[in-house]
């Protein structure tokens, strides 16, 4: 485990070193605060308007359900384009300059490989979440209140949805050479999980509950909701090391040449 961390600790400080993890951080600073800004006011605005007019349609929708519910579920999109290009470098370009055999050649486990690369893209995407908890100091600031309970669910959530886009991303990098053509895969198999759940709701019957069960996205709108279910975990546990075994297999490969 030792030695997967330090290679956990090598992948992140190459990209918090690197311009494209500058670029990275900026996007996702820009795009999360224009959501919650946009949120934030959307609720003040409708707020005051029901105010006014006496209007008790938003009653039992609360701050914490609009802004951060909303901001939550709007904000896993993000995710679609941004796991790609985080994951696309892990095992893509050590295969095109040829590092990746020297690193075989150190006293490492396959598994000590594979679980570093993951830990050291976690610990990225940590990285870019945790100063959003801003948001929750900007909102006591302003002498607003929400529930803690459903804000934390909602980290949760998209905590184990990125990890679960990232084991897959990861395992596709292990499969190219090529970081564009790692990106673009990764992209495309995102797009098709994220429509399941449109296929869910069209679909009727046994066909419809499955694609639900398959949906990352309706396991996860119950975070945003603050509801915890247990079987939402473990689908997410289950996504996250089927990925890491296939990436594990993909790896052991190297063994079957010549």
């Amino acid at each position: 485990m030792r030695r997967a961390l330090v290679i956990a600790r090598k992948e992140a400080t190459s990209f918090f070193r690197s311009w494209s993890g500058t670029l990275i951080f900026a996007f996702f600073f820009l795009i999360a605060g224009i959501f919650f800004s946009l949120l934030l006011l959307s609720y003040a605005k409708l707020s005051f308007e029901a105010s006014k007019t006496a209007y008790q349609g938003l009653e039992g929708i609360g701050l914490t359900r609009f802004v951060f519910g909303s901001f939550f579920l709007n904000f896993s999109m993000v995710l679609i384009f941004l796991v790609p290009i985080l994951s696309m470098r892990t095992f893509s370009e050590e295969r095109k300059t040829r590092t990746l055999e020297l690193l075989f050649t150190y006293p490492l486990s396959d598994f000590d490989i594979v679980w570093g690369k993951f830990l050291g893209l976690v610990w990225i995407m940590e990285a870019l979440l945790l100063p959003t908890l801003v948001y929750l100091g900007l909102i006591h600031w302003m002498g607003l209140t929400f529930d803690w309970g459903p804000v934390l669910m909602g980290y949760l959530g998209f905590w184990l949805l990125a990890n679960a886009y990232l084991s897959l991303g990861l395992f596709v990098s292990s499969l190219t050479d090529s970081q564009v053509t790692s990106a673009m895969i990764s992209f495309a198999c995102l797009m098709v999980f994220w429509m399941f759940e449109w296929v869910a709701g069209v679909a009727d019957g046994t066909v419809g509950q499955v694609f639900v069960a398959l949906s990352p996205l309706s396991r996860y709108r119950n975070f945003t909701l603050g509801i915890l279910d247990l079987s939402d975990i473990v689908y997410f546990c289950f996504f996250h090391f089927f990925f890491l075994f296939l990436t594990m297999r993909s790896v052991e490969t190297r063994n079957w040449k010549g």
